[in-house]
Order: structure tokens, then C-alpha cells, then sequence
């Protein structure tokens, strides 16, 4: 063997660097692949010599990890840093494998890059920590000014500081109670969603079938900014919180909007979970908020939608979530926005380079006990933008996809607004809330399959259906069960005959793992399931996790998962009998682990349509997308009948299969129903409506009462809604397109109005409006005067109704008061226009309305200037002291009147900002004065004034 450092020198530590490497690979080859930046964390040194003094010291063993040496982080199962607390530890450790001496930077994330220059290191940033305990590491540092610590966690081991990069390398990363440390990243809204749809994902569907199941009793949290808690569709239902931002932004209040929206603005603005409390919670700490408040807040659904940039490791933040929702509150549910960067590439982790996979924004989104959502379109197609899995470990990601074609913000609230009427159905049925591992299993189960068959890393388990997801709930196909290590528990179903796609879902809450964990999962069980009859079996699907574009996009295979806490099995045909859902223990290490399973199988001869059902407004201005749930394998005629009257085709041959029909409506105000006809079966969708928003004004806004007054259409009576403490209330039904009410019976501001069909059945209502806000006056819209031509004056009056108004009369102010120049009468019109004489220098004019009971109502007075050849008036003249003096100027650019004694001593000086000024005299005695306009220092004009 010959010697490298024959052939070319190499200091000594390069040579035992390279020695380290050669071990490393030859092993890791055989065993587990090498960490990318294993080298980084291997210290180099002249001496091979290890030696303790009473000091514990770290070590990366790459062998036989024995379970009572103590793991520091995971880098594969073959390959650990440890802590050794003396020779004799390392003597033994020997026996099982190969040790090098660690130095910290296994404490930091693989993409973490120290800062540079001197500026940079010393600038405060802010960190987050992973520690054996936070509050004994936040004892320590008490009392020293160059740490403040920001926030600690629930679990005691993670907190968040600010502190320069120089302070962190010196006093924080060597001490042997710091697990891991990174930099916190600003997080960023991720955008907002654009043609909302609730049947895109069965909301309207649930809200049809289930009307009571609206999110009551139920609190979601919007972790971000603060939304709009004056917004109609929240209001009434906010909860304050110590928790809050200060900061309220549109994207927030959208979020609430999606998730628990009343529809009280419109019918786009009702969510899924109406019925649910909203609160919030600042996204500047990325840390779980403390249990305590949310406990107290009854929060068991916290809204994420937001991310940091691509982060692909298990950070402190994942591992703090996945602690909160295991060890604090195994009720509370943490969801995620995927993010929108899926056409992004990511530059470290296992699928660095790899373009358009492992793109999640942020790395508490590689939590393991919480949903990470990604964005599709209405027919399930996931965008390119919609951030794709796999996790940083190859754990599927995104789980879910549901409507969100400008981003997965949306989406996410979607998801959350949807576990909302999960909880609330579980606690309804059972008296008791479900765990989150329930809701998700649900959730799993019942998403629509899409894209790639069975799960994929772009749509995960599919396209959330909140119908089939709360279906699941009523017909008690959910369980939840415990298993202990090497236990097997139980449970047996009826599959009855005509079946297909029997799926079957399990999800656990798992334990935290350690921060930058190169594995995320801690207890690992196994789904079976068995046709007792034919003994026949099958495991769950499961995805190639090799770092390879070909490997990701493989289809999913049957085998044993021990990556991921969700496992789930699909048979397509299966055969009837009683089938029996195993799970085994294959590795719980402490105590029992809970567990929640899902199943679903649906009928051959199933058919429901889903849009419309019962109160869903169709728009004749847009193509309306026809929905319905299906597994028919067949082609029909799709029809159509208007007020119940004869059916017209509309398409021949649909695909029952596609599930949906795009169809532009007639341009109509109707009651329609649909049908879908084959030559052996005929199915029919509720009655719905075509109808256009109907315009609702303000027609006067007086002292002690208002009229509204909305555009007429084809039906004989209205109803018309005001806004209560949380929802629309109906006020009145009437056949007059107006209503007239007095402020003192009647305080409501917010208002809207829908017209009636045949049957009781409402069109879409108006938007709803705030009268106050409409610039309307007791009748009076608006009033404006101009100049006309030379010696003219054009007027303008904008009524906001006709209501008993009998006559209209144009006056102008003359030196005995007002004077009529025109009067009209009937009034059958809301605008008018009206030209009449005006002389040289200032006219003012008003208009008076006068009603059937003799009552006036007067516009503001309003000015008209003619200055002709003389560019500046100033009246009046004589002036009393202390009064107003009006400069009219035609050109006020840098204009500045000056007020003169008869000495030459200046008594005033005002800059003239306009055509017209009002300047407040000094008190002067009786006398005469001169004045004088300048521009620029050169006088214009002057003049005396006289004050009497």
C-alpha cells in the first residue's frame, strides 16, 4: 500500500480528514447513505489523542448504535453524534462501530451559512433553539443584555432569542444543553384565493345535507396578521386575544373569511364552518402559541397560511408543533399552506437539485402530527406553483390539496374550516372531542383521488371532500384504538356485495422527534388489512422516497411504510364479507400509542349531484360548473327544466365518470333543476336558481329616517335582511322595490335584499350595504355649481329618490336672501341639470326640496366665480374688525395678501392657497387701510379697505 502523502504532501489533519471520509463512505455504503454535510460537522486535528477531563465530550459514531449510549441527533440508523462522559464509554463505544470527534456544527441546519463580515456578525438577528431545557438555559442568561429571549415553548425545550451571530458562536453554540440552533426566517403571506367555489370541495353539499353542522362551538385560530373583526362576515364571532398582531391585513380576514364565513356580504363570503369562532395570533414568533391561551381561547383548529422559503429539515419549530399537538393537546389540529414555490428547486437536504420536488415553504411544515395543504384547480388539477413533498425525509407531503388556483393560502383555510365541522359532527355524535389523529383520518379517507392514481407527492391523498369527510362521521366509520410494541389490535367490517374502492386510512399522533432528526417518525405502526373469507391481504400504498425525479414520480407500491404516521389501503374490487383492519405495534419504545382509523366503500349504482343542491345561486354571466358524486361507469343525457316546466337537452352522451359539465345558463331569473338521464336510470338535482345580484341604494338618509330602495325585477315580492349580532336576519317581505323605516325602531345599518320566485324560493341577495355610507342626505345625493360659458352658471342636483317630492326649486343668493331662478315640478327624475344667469365675481346658489307635507330639505350652498377682466375680488367692503375677509383669485400660484396702516406698518400677511379665500381679520379700529396681492414679491394689485 503506498502512502498518499508519497505522492503529494498533505498536512497532517487533511490526512485524517481523509481517513474519516474513506471510513465514512466504504461504510455508509453498506449501511445507511452519508449525510451531504457529514465533513462539517468532523473535527480535524494534528492529535488523534481524546481526552475528557471531566468534561463530557461528542463524538459521530458511524456503526451499532447500542440503546444505552446518549444520542445528541440522528444522522441515518447507522450513523449518530453522541455524548461520552469519560474513556471508558469510548473504550466500549469502540466495540460497536467507528468514532470520530464531533465538533457543533451538527448543532445547525444543513443550508445554514455563517455570516461573513463584521457587520453582519454583529447585527442582531433573531434564533430559534432546540435545548435539554429552556428554562434552565433562559436562568442562565438572565440578567445578560446581549440576549433577549423572546419566547419558550409549551414543551420546555425550544425557545426563540435575538442575539448577534459573535454572541451566538461564542457563548451559545459550544454549550452542551443546545440541541440545535437556526435562524428564524420572516414568514410571508402566502397568496390569497380567487374564485372561491364551496362545491369545489362539498361545502354547499354539507351545508345542504347538514344544516346544523356549521363549525358551532367550534374555535379557529388565524395565525398571521389580525383580520378585520369589523368585517360582516366575522363580526359577532371574533374572540380578542393577547395573542393577536397589531397589525390587521386584507389576507388575514380572507383567510376567516374561507374558513368560517357567515356570507353575510354576499353568498361568495360564507365559508365552510359559518358557525365557528374565529380569533388570531401573531405569525412573528413561528414558535406554538402557548397552550394555556389556547386552551382558554378553546382553539382546536389553528390556520397556517404562510411559509418562510424552502426549508428542508425537521427544525426546532416542527419539532415544538409536533410535541404541542402530542404531548399538550391531542385535540388541537395545526394546518398548513404547502406553499408556492413548486416550480422551485431545492439546494439542500436529500432532494437538493432535484427541480420541483421537496419544495415546502418552511421547515415546521415538516411536522409530522400536522396537515400540510397544497393548491388545485375546481376539477383537481394541482398548478405548477402548488409546493410539492416529498418531506425532507421522503415522508408524502402535501396530504391534501383543495381549491386554491392563485395559491395555497387559501386552501389550507379550507381544510381547516372543514376539521371545524369534523369536531363539531365527532362531539355531536360521541360527546366528546375527536383526536386530531381522527380528523385526519377522516380527512385522508374521504379526499377525492386525483392526478396520479392512488397518493402521489403533488396531491398527496387527494382533493379534500368535506360531504364524504363528515358522511364518514355520521356513518360511524371512524374508530380510535391504542396499540402497544408488538401488540396487534383489531377491528372487523361488513363489506357488502356491488361494491368498490373499500379504502382504509390510519393516522397517529406521533411523539416529537429531536430537532434536525434525519427521520422524523418515533413510533412506528403497521396497517393490514385481510378478507377473512379468502385470507387474502393487503398492506398500504407507499412511495418511492429515492432521490431521483424517475423514483419520486413512480407510482405507489404495497409494502410496509415506516416513514409516515398516515397509512392507507385501497381495494378496488373487493370482494363482500368481513374484512379485518390490523394494526401491529412493529416499534413503540415507550408506553402505548393512540391511533384513529377511517374506512369508506362506495356503491356501483351510487348518484348524487353536488352542484347545485338546495340555496345555491347559479350566475347566467358565467359558464356554472354541474357536479355531481359518482362511480357509474356509463354515458347519459344531461337536461334541464326552468319553473317546473318541460325538459331541455343540454348534452348527449356525458361522461358519467368526468363527474362534472360546464354549461352557460339562459339569461333568465328562474327556478332549474337538472337531470341525468341513461337508457335505464334517471337522477335529479335539487332545485336551484339563475339569478343576477339585484343593485340596492340608498334613497335618503335623513334625520329620524331612511328609505333603501333596490332595482326591480321579474317577480311579484322581495325580501329584504338586516344584518343582526352574527348573522342576516330576515326583516320583511314585500311586493314595492323600497322601504322606508324610522331610526328609532329601526338602529340596523347593514341591509340586502333578494328577490322571491314561485315556492318561497330566494334569489341572490343584493350585496349587502351600509345606507350611512352612501353620500346620500335626507334626499340630497349631491349638489354641484359650475361655470358656464361667460355669464353662466350650470347646476347639477342628484336626488337619492322621488319619494314624495313634489316640487324642486334652483335659488341663488341676492342681497336680500335667496331668490328662486327655476323650479320643477312633477318631479318624475333623480338627476337634473339647470343653467341660469350669473354675474361677474362670486354667485352662490342652492337647491330646495320640498315634499308633498310641506316639509324643505336644502343643499349646501355652492359657489360659482366669474372673474371676467378682473382677475381679484375682496369683499366685503367695508369689513367689520374680527371678521372674514374673501380674497377671490383666479391664479392663487405663490399669491400673498398683505393688510397695511396708514403709516406703511404691515398688521397682516396670509399666503392665498386658492380661487377662494377666507382670511379672519385682525380686531382693528375703524378706519381706512391698504392692501396689496403680490406674486412672487411683485405686486399685482392694491387697494383700500375700510373697517367700520
Amino acid at each position: 500500500m503506498i502512502s498518499l502523502s508519497l505522492i503529494i504532501p498533505v498536512p497532517m489533519h487533511m490526512r485524517l480528514l481523509l481517513c474519516c471520509w474513506l471510513f465514512a463512505l466504504l461504510y455508509a455504503d453498506a449501511q445507511d447513505k452519508l449525510p451531504p454535510h457529514f465533513s462539517s460537522f468532523v473535527e480535524v486535528s494534528d492529535s488523534d489523542t481524546i481526552v475528557f477531563n471531566k468534561q463530557k465530550r461528542n463524538f459521530v459514531l458511524i456503526g451499532k448504535i447500542p440503546a444505552s449510549v446518549k444520542i445528541l441527533r440522528r444522522l441515518s440508523d447507522t450513523i449518530a453524534i453522541v455524548e461520552l462522559a469519560d474513556r471508558t464509554a469510548y473504550d466500549l463505544l469502540t466495540r460497536s462501530g467507528r468514532l470520530f470527534k464531533a465538533n457543533n456544527r451538527w448543532k445547525l441546519p444543513e443550508n445554514f451559512s455563517a455570516p461573513l463580515t463584521k457587520t453582519a456578525k454583529e447585527k442582531t438577528q433573531r434564533w430559534i433553539l432546540e435545548l435539554e431545557n429552556a428554562k434552565t438555559f433562559a436562568e442562565s442568561i438572565k440578567g445578560n443584555l446581549s440576549f433577549e429571549i423572546e419566547k419558550i415553548a409549551d414543551n420546555q425545550k425550544a425557545l426563540q432569542l435575538k442575539a448577534s451571530w459573535i454572541l451566538m458562536e461564542q457563548y451559545i453554540l459550544n454549550r452542551s444543553d443546545v440541541l440545535f440552533i437556526d435562524r428564524v426566517r420572516k414568514a410571508y403571506t402566502e397568496r390569497e384565493l380567487t374564485g372561491f367555489d364551496l362545491s369545489a370541495n362539498k361545502g354547499n353539499l354539507v351545508h345542504r345535507q347538514w344544516p346544523h353542522i356549521n363549525g358551532y362551538g367550534i374555535t379557529i385560530s388565524i395565525k398571521e396578521n389580525k383580520p378585520d373583526t369589523s368585517d360582516m362576515d366575522i363580526t359577532g364571532r371574533y374572540i380578542s386575544s393577547s395573542l393577536s398582531s397589531p397589525r390587521i391585513e386584507t389576507h388575514a380576514t380572507t383567510m376567516a373569511t374561507i374558513a368560517a364565513g357567515a356570507g353575510n356580504s354576499f353568498y361568495t363570503g360564507k365559508g365552510f364552518a359559518p358557525g365557528a369562532a374565529v380569533t388570531s395570533s401573531d405569525f412573528a414568533n413561528l414558535l406554538p402559541d402557548p397552550l394555556a391561551e389556547l386552551m382558554r381561547l378553546g382553539i382546536t383548529v389553528q390556520n397556517h397560511s404562510y411559509g418562510t422559503g424552502i426549508e428542508n429539515y425537521y427544525g426546532a419549530d416542527a419539532a415544538a408543533y409536533d410535541d404541542q399537538m402530542h404531548t399538550a393537546n391531542m385535540n388541537l389540529l395545526h394546518i398548513f399552506s404547502a406553499g408556492n414555490l413548486g416550480t422551485q428547486t431545492p439546494v439542500s437536504g436529500n432532494y437538493a437539485g432535484l427541480n420541483g420536488f421537496a419544495n415546502l415553504t418552511g421547515s415546521f411544515k415538516m411536522s409530522k402530527n400536522s396537515i400540510a395543504v397544497g393548491a388545485a384547480d375546481s376539477f383537481g388539477i394541482v398548478p405548477l406553483l402548488s409546493s410539492r413533498g416529498p418531506a425532507y425525509d421522503g415522508r408524502l407531503k402535501p396530504e391534501l390539496v383543495a381549491l386554491g388556483e392563485d395559491g395555497s393560502s387559501g386552501a389550507a383555510a379550507i381544510v381547516s374550516g372543514i376539521s371545524a365541522l369534523l369536531q363539531q359532527t365527532w362531539k355531536q355524535k360521541y360527546s366528546a372531542p375527536p383526536l386530531s389523529a381522527t380528523v385526519r383520518a377522516v380527512l385522508f379517507n374521504s379526499a377525492d383521488d386525483v392526478g396520479v392514481p392512488q397518493i402521489d407527492y403533488h396531491s398527496g391523498y387527494g382533493m379534500v371532500n368535506a360531504y364524504r369527510a363528515v358522511k364518514t362521521i355520521q356513518d360511524n366509520k371512524a374508530v380510535q384504538g391504542y396499540v402497544r410494541d408488538q401488540q396487534q389490535w383489531t377491528h372487523q367490517i361488513q363489506i357488502p356485495p356491488g361494491t368498490k374502492n373499500l379504502k382504509i386510512t390510519i393516522s397517529w399522533t406521533d411523539p416529537p422527534a429531536k430537532a434536525n432528526s434525519y427521520k422524523a417518525i418515533v413510533n412506528d405502526l403497521d396497517l393490514l388489512l385481510e378478507h377473512l373469507p379468502s385470507a387474502q391481504q393487503w398492506q398500504p400504498w407507499v412511495l418511492s422516497s429515492y432521490p431521483h425525479a424517475d423514483s419520486l414520480n413512480r407510482p405507489a407500491v404495497r409494502k410496509k411504510d415506516t416513514l409516515n404516521t398516515h397509512e392507507q389501503i385501497i381495494v378496488e374490487q373487493p370482494a363482500p364479507g368481513v374484512y379485518e383492519i390490523k394494526v401491529n405495534g412493529f416499534s413503540v419504545p415507550t408506553g402505548a400509542q393512540d391511533f384513529a382509523i377511517a374506512w369508506q366503500y362506495d356503491s356501483t349504482a351510487d348518484f348524487m349531484f353536488s352542484y347545485p343542491v338546495k340555496g345555491d345561486q347559479l350566475d347566467p354571466d358565467r359558464k356554472n360548473t354541474i357536479r355531481w358524486e359518482s362511480n357509474i361507469t356509463d354515458t347519459a343525457t344531461l337536461e334541464y327544466r326552468l319553473k317546473n316546466g318541460n325538459w331541455s337537452t343540454i348534452a348527449n352522451a356525458v361522461d358519467i365518470t368526468k363527474k362534472y359539465f360546464q354549461w352557460q345558463l339562459p339569461d333568465t331569473l328562474a327556478a332549474i333543476q337538472f337531470r341525468l338521464r341513461t337508457t335505464q336510470n334517471v337522477w335529479m338535482s335539487d332545485t336551484a336558481v339563475i339569478s343576477r345580484n339585484l343593485p340596492i341604494f340608498t334613497g335618503l338618509n335623513c334625520a329620524d329616517s331612511f328609505l333603501i330602495y333596490w332595482q326591480k325585477a321579474s317577480v311579484d315580492s322581495y325580501r329584504v335582511y338586516q344584518l343582526g349580532q352574527k348573522y342576516l336576519e330576515p326583516l320583511i317581505t314585500l311586493a314595492d322595490t323600497s322601504l322606508i323605516q324610522f331610526k328609532q325602531n329601526n338602529p340596523n345599518r347593514f341591509f340586502t335584499v333578494a328577490a322571491l320566485l314561485p315556492g318561497n324560493i330566494e334569489g341572490k341577495r343584493a350585496y349587502t350595504f351600509d345606507y350611512t355610507n352612501q353620500q346620500i342626505g335626507c334626499y340630497i345625493k349631491g349638489f354641484i355649481a359650475d361655470p358656464f360659458g361667460t355669464n353662466s352658471a350650470r347646476l347639477n342636483l342628484q336626488l337619492g329618490t322621488t319619494y314624495q317630492v313634489s316640487k324642486i326649486v334652483f335659488e341663488k343668493l341676492t342681497q336680500n336672501g335667496y331668490a328662486p331662478v327655476q323650479e320643477i315640478t312633477p318631479v318624475t327624475a333623480t338627476q337634473f341639470t339647470v343653467t341660469t344667469a350669473a354675474i361677474k365675481g362670486l354667485n352662490i346658489y342652492r337647491a330646495k326640496i320640498q315634499l308633498t307635507n310641506g316639509t324643505s330639505y336644502y343643499t349646501q350652498p355652492e359657489q360659482v366665480i366669474h372673474f371676467g377682466e378682473q382677475p381679484y375680488y375682496v369683499f366685503p367692503n367695508p369689513v367689520r374688525p374680527g371678521a372674514s375677509l374673501q380674497v377671490l383669485t383666479e391664479d392663487p400660484d405663490n399669491k400673498v395678501f398683505r393688510l397695511y396702516d396708514l403709516f406703511g406698518r404691515l398688521l397682516m400677511k396670509a399666503t392665498l392657497t386658492g380661487t377662494r379665500n377666507q382670511l379672519r381679520m385682525p380686531l382693528l379700529q375703524r378706519g381706512i387701510y391698504f392692501y396689496t396681492v403680490t406674486q412672487t414679491n411683485q405686486r399685482e394689485i392694491s387697494g383700500k379697505l375700510v373697517v367700520e
